[in-house]
């Protein structure tokens, strides 16, 4: 119970309203830590715009870097949930809000930055970039792309380079 309640969306319930929804088909399956795929801390949804799709199957892998469990909750008793408990219904709608404002904004960066521009807006909100590697996959961009873009950069005296990466000038 006390591992549902650190979910957001589960957070106001009680302990008998969870209780009901548990009772519904669900389980608990836990994972082993593997290779690092995206940035997901828990407790925190897995895909929630997914869910009620007809093809809800989440077009991506996801393994874990560290150890974890998730909990798979039958999506018709999830729904009756929703509707019994209004709190928990105003917490999905809110994390899929704020889901498809933070992919809308990340979709308008890609189309309308060019990449120096999102090394700038990278820098600013970072700090630095230590690993290229990294930064490339964030930055939706090809490693050597990244580094020639950087190389420029810093010739045009746009950033600089130390030993520790890259830093804005």
């Amino acid at each position: 119970m006390e591992e549902l309640k650190r979910i957001k969306l589960f957070a106001g319930c009680s302990d008998e309203s969870l209780e009901r929804l548990l009772e519904s088909p669900c389980r608990r399956q836990d994972y082993p830590a593997e290779v690092l795929v995206d940035h997901l801390k828990a407790p925190m949804l897995l895909a929630p715009a997914f869910l009620f799709a007809n093809n809800n199957v989440v077009p991506v892998e996801v393994t874990a870097l560290t150890d974890c469990a998730v909990w798979h909750i039958n999506r018709e008793a999830f729904f009756e949930f929703m509707q019994q408990e209004p709190t928990v219904l105003r917490a999905f709608l809110g994390i899929l809000s704020e889901r498809g404002h933070f992919l809308s904004r990340k979709m308008r960066t890609f189309a309308v930055n060019s990449l120096r521009n999102r090394v700038i807006e990278y820098l600013e909100a970072n700090g630095s970039i230590t690993s290229v590697a990294a930064a490339a996959e964030q930055l939706g961009a090809t490693r050597p792309s990244l580094s020639r873009v950087l190389s420029e950069m810093v010739s045009e005296g746009l950033i600089t380079k130390d030993g520790k990466g890259y830093k804005k000038r």
